[in-house]
């Protein structure tokens, strides 16, 4: 029988391609947490620029719900900010908020962009993130990876421009070299603010493309304003990165692994298996239990139910041990904490059944 490994141990070994004690269990807990926030009676904007309460917040991922990684930080505007758009959390995590708003843009118009500075990354929330980051790796960094966080350039580009996806989608037709410009900028914070969450302790980082993906584009723009700039901070970062696809995935999983990623995250609309297929153990496979829709497994199935979709995408994906269990988007304020539970502990029973290691 193979030794129990530590959390780090086992996702370090599915990234290197070696087999684990078990499949480690990958969850991106955004507004999962809000309840601890209810305990608490805080805001976002009180967590979100306080690094004492979000390292509290951010460590119950593990040591309550028993994910094998630390995801920070909570939400997607965070670059934007730094850019100088200005986000409002002022409303209590009771009110069912999930992600704050941008209330003023840092651009007006596409003609700022060549103006527009690239923050340092002390910037906005950059310095909170990085000084959380930092206590969580002295706390229990060589035990639990911790996985820092960067919004897609698509879509960072719209919490910066005016208008956010009605202005920028258009662009990819009638001002390709301004998104272009817009779009490298954000690269290079993106990758800097990359290195920096590394040096602080961060064991990988992850990033999602939301609005961008198959109802919104094709697969042209998508090689023209995805990749490139995915591929250049999978490259210079110096650290595992695993980019998220929200929707369907399928047309885009031969773009997203050219970009050099270390690991793939699918919606729950993606099959599992033609996806593994397809990878041919070149990469990690992260996926994908039903949780955007309010039919998924994860919001209204039983525990029970939630345990055998677990089993089923093992089975799909984890035979070689390159692969995360994880939900098919963020882990939100409306799943049942029972159904957290019981995705975290099923590889677990999996494992201890027979089915992982035979």
């Amino acid at each position: 029988m193979m030794r129990e490994m530590s959390s780090l141990e086992r996702v370090e070994a599915t990234l290197k391609g070696e087999m684990p004690d078990r499949i480690p269990v990958v969850l991106f807990l955004q507004t999962g947490l809000q309840r601890s926030m209810l305990r608490e009676d805080i805001t976002w904007q009180e967590l979100l620029n306080s690094p004492a309460r979000l390292h509290r917040i951010t460590r119950l991922q593990h040591f309550r719900y028993g994910a094998d990684n630390l995801f920070l930080p909570l939400d997607f505007r965070s670059g934007g900010e730094a850019f100088g758009s200005r986000s409002e959390y002022v409303i209590k995590s009771g009110s069912g908020m999930r992600i704050p708003a941008i209330t003023r843009f840092a651009l007006e118009d596409p003609s700022g962009i060549d103006d527009l500075p690239v923050p340092d990354v002390n910037a906005g929330r950059g310095r909170a993130i990085l000084q959380t980051i930092r206590s969580l790796h002295q706390d229990c960094g060589r035990q639990v990876p911790i996985v820092g966080f960067l919004n897609s350039p698509a879509d960072t580009a719209t919490d910066i421009l005016a208008g956010g996806y009605s202005s920028v989608l258009p662009m990819m037709a009638t001002d390709k070299a301004a998104l272009h410009r817009l779009l490298s900028k954000i690269t290079e914070y993106n990758i800097a603010m990359g290195r920096a969450m590394l040096d602080a302790g961060a064991s990988a980082l992850t990033t999602v493309n939301g609005g961008f993906n198959d109802l919104t584009i094709g697969l042209q723009d998508y090689r023209e304003f995805i990749t490139p700039y995915h591929t250049d901070i999978a490259r210079s970062v110096g650290g595992p990165y695993c980019i998220h696809q929200c929707q369907d995935a399928t047309p885009f999983l031969d773009e997203m692994a050219a970009t050099g990623c270390a690991a793939i995250s699918v919606h729950e609309k993606v099959d599992l298996a033609r996806a593994k297929a397809r990878f041919r153990g070149r990469i990690v496979l992260a996926g994908n239990l039903g949780v955007s829709e309010a039919d998924g497994v994860v919001c209204s199935g039983t525990p029970e139910q939630v345990e055998q979709a677990s089993f089923q995408a093992i089975r799909a994906a984890g035979a070689d041990g390159r692969f995360w269990l994880s939900a098919g988007c963020e882990v939100h304020h409306a799943v049942p904490e029972e159904n957290i539970m019981a995705l975290t502990g099923a590889p677990a029973k999996f494992a201890l059944a027979g089915g992982f290691h035979k």
